[in-house]
């Protein structure tokens, strides 16, 4: 419950309009998909280590089965960076789509907790400014990059089905995007 509770307590500061909160769960960009990320322009920018939300920002909401398209995209980005899964999902969830798409991964990550940050970056040897952090929710996959200094990208999500534990947290952000439209859109795309 401790996670949830951050995010609530983040979402209630965020609207009595905290400034420092707002900060938190702000994207450096914000995208449509995956696809529309400027990996070349990362790479040239020193990021060398990529850390993927799963669900709802690669692929729907506890779908394992990993389409070849995916495959073929993460395979050419596997050519420029190091690439690490990071759910707070269960570990079969999680274990089938790293197998797929042969990269780390990380289940039962507790996001935005400071125990995700640790493991994540040490199983990717790296550090915070060269690593980035691309996820669909402002509450756990924001806050995580922003709380650690990893350079955060939101994509919107892949579809509009979740599940009774991430649906909370997207009515939240639903509210919190009409909020913070404006700003928001500031960040939009490269």
């Amino acid at each position: 419950m401790g996670k949830n509770k951050d995010m609530f307590t983040i979402f209630l500061k965020v609207m009595k309009n905290d400034k420092k909160t707002i900060n938190l769960i702000m994207p450096k960009n914000y995208v449509k998909t995956i696809k529309d990320i400027d990996y070349k322009k990362l790479l040239n920018d020193g990021y060398k280590n990529l850390i993927f939300d799963i669900d709802n920002t690669i692929m729907p909401v506890n779908d394992i089965n990993v389409s070849n398209e995916l495959i073929e995209f993460f395979n050419k980005l596997k050519k420029d960076f190091n690439i690490c899964l990071i759910s707070n999902n269960k570990e079969n969830r999680v274990n089938p789509v790293k197998n797929k798409l042969k990269v780390l991964a990380i289940a039962n990550a507790c996001k935005p907790s400071k125990y995700a940050y640790d493991k994540s970056l040490k199983l990717l040897n790296a550090k915070s400014d060269n690593t980035v952090m691309i996820g669909d929710q402002m509450l756990s996959d924001m806050v995580f990059a922003n709380r650690f200094n990893l350079y955060a990208i939101l994509v919107e999500p892949f579809s509009n089905k979740y599940d009774i534990k991430t649906g909370i947290n997207r009515i939240l952000q639903n509210i919190l995007m009409k909020k913070l439209k404006d700003k928001i859109q500031r960040y939009k795309y490269f």
